[in-house]
């Protein structure tokens, strides 16, 4: 396609972007009517794999693009993923909570749109049967000035879709996330295609499709950090909830003493170094529990009581010895193991 007709195209697009907007309240609007319609979506079947794959798959990419130093690939962020590719395609994927997903972009090229645009015919409606959340603030940027090819969005364990064509012809709008072995060949023309190298290839992305990576698994692949950028790769598998942090080692005694003297300084609370030398400490799975003594003729069942986990330098969290204790350390230590578990 030459210059001009892109530019017609996009000047096109811009005077229609409205015909593909969709605000939350027109959203809305339309849900309702495609009900009273029965007006249903399409179910995509064996065209794309599950949400979470696809994204821990993407995930990937994005950290071995990043590993390696280049521009180019696509990127995670906190709570949506893009991509754009080399001849004018790309796309978002935004992670929505209750396991929802909206997938969409477009390319220059697309049949669909250069008939539109260039016919006078109506757009496809990528929103049919859409629920009402699919709406602007999910939607590919290229929605805002018409320029949209697909929309494809995910609940209840399936992909669905309006009229978007089907996922193979999006193919250049859409980083390799089609299988794993699209995945792994994707690393290798990065690192180098050597047994070795694809092996632990294959065992990352098995990683990232459990949720379970680690630098370790990373670095089995990019093992300089001299020529890869290693933690701007970690930062990104992180960012899509990938990583699995070991627990950290246990915290001294002295280590949690000192937290608790910093704490008691920082907010306030009048203890004096008589008392401070009277702690009476408890090591639990995860860190300490500090118990601070009263005064004389206070009541115990007042009593502060700290604990001090081995996350980093020791978080400190506060709570009292009327609470039942059985149930302080549970929730201390759920606390602490939800920081440190894997999951999306």
């Amino acid at each position: 396609m030459s210059e001009a007709a892109d530019r017609a195209r996009e000047s096109a697009g811009s005077r229609h972007g409205d015909r593909q907007k969709r605000s939350p309240r027109q959203a809305a609007a339309e849900a309702r009517a495609n009900r009273v319609a029965s007006r249903w979506p399409e179910l995509v079947v064996n065209e794309l794999s599950d949400f979470p794959t696809v994204w821990a798959r993407w995930a990937v990419i994005a950290a071995a693009f990043v590993a390696a130093g280049s521009e180019r690939g696509p990127r995670i962020r906190p709570g949506f993923a893009w991509f754009e590719g080399s001849r004018g395609g790309g796309c978002t994927l935004y992670a929505l909570p209750g396991d929802r997903a909206v997938l969409s972009g477009g390319w220059r090229d697309a049949p669909s749109s250069d008939v539109a645009y260039g016919d006078g015919l109506p757009l496809r409606d990528l929103f049919k049967g859409a629920p009402d959340w699919v709406a602007d603030p999910v939607l590919n940027p290229r929605a805002g000035v018409g320029l949209m090819s697909f929309c494809y969005w995910w609940e209840g364990g399936c992909w669905y879709r309006g009229e978007s064509p089907p996922v193979a012809e999006c193919a250049t709008a859409v980083p390799g996330v089609w299988t794993a072995h699209t995945v792994a060949g994707i690393i290798g023309d990065l690192v180098g295609d050597s047994g070795v190298q694809k092996q632990a290839a294959e065992l990352l992305i098995s990683a990232a499709q459990q949720g379970v990576v680690t630098r370790d698994a990373f670095m089995n692949l990019f093992d300089d950090v001299d020529i890869y950028d290693i933690d701007g790769a970690v930062y990104q598998l992180s960012l899509a909830g990938l990583m699995y942090s070991a627990s950290p080692r246990e915290i001294s005694k002295d280590q949690a003493f000192r937290r608790v003297r910093q704490y008691i300084e920082s907010q306030g609370i009048a203890v004096s170094e008589d008392q401070l030398s009277r702690l009476a400490w408890d090591r639990l799975g995860t860190g300490w529990r500090v118990c601070l003594p009263v005064s004389e003729g206070d009541d115990a069942s007042g009593q502060d009581v700290l604990y001090v986990d081995d996350d980093g330098d020791g978080m400190v969290d506060k709570a009292s010895s009327s609470r039942l204790p059985a149930k302080s350390v549970a929730d201390f230590e759920r606390r602490f193991r939800k920081r440190h578990a894997p999951g999306v």
